[in-house]
């Protein structure tokens, strides 16, 4: 089952879903967030306050067994699917 944890970045409160443990979520939440025109210049910490057993968020209409990585932020949503490549955002 997917985590979900949540995560303060000095500007805001992100939650990322995705296979990750508290040791990788740090990581994991860079590689995506810095893809991210929204989200990666406001970055000045990864603080996850919370980690915890979640389903994958219904996001955009794709079957969650597509999904790698969600991250919410801000009112934006970004889907990576298994192959490492961005799926879809709110601009796709």
């Amino acid at each position: 089952m997917p985590k979900v944890a949540t995560i303060n970045y000095g500007f805001g409160i992100a939650r990322l879903w995705g296979d990750f443990t508290a040791e990788t979520v740090e990581r994991v939440f860079y590689e995506h967030a810095n893809q991210c025109f929204g989200i990666r210049k406001s970055i000045s910490c990864c603080t996850v306050t919370s980690i915890k057993d979640d389903e994958f968020p219904k996001v955009f209409g794709v079957k969650p067994d597509r999904i790698a990585v969600v991250l919410m932020h801000s009112g934006d949503t970004i889907v990576w699917g298994r192959s490492g490549k961005k799926i879809k955002s709110e601009f796709d």
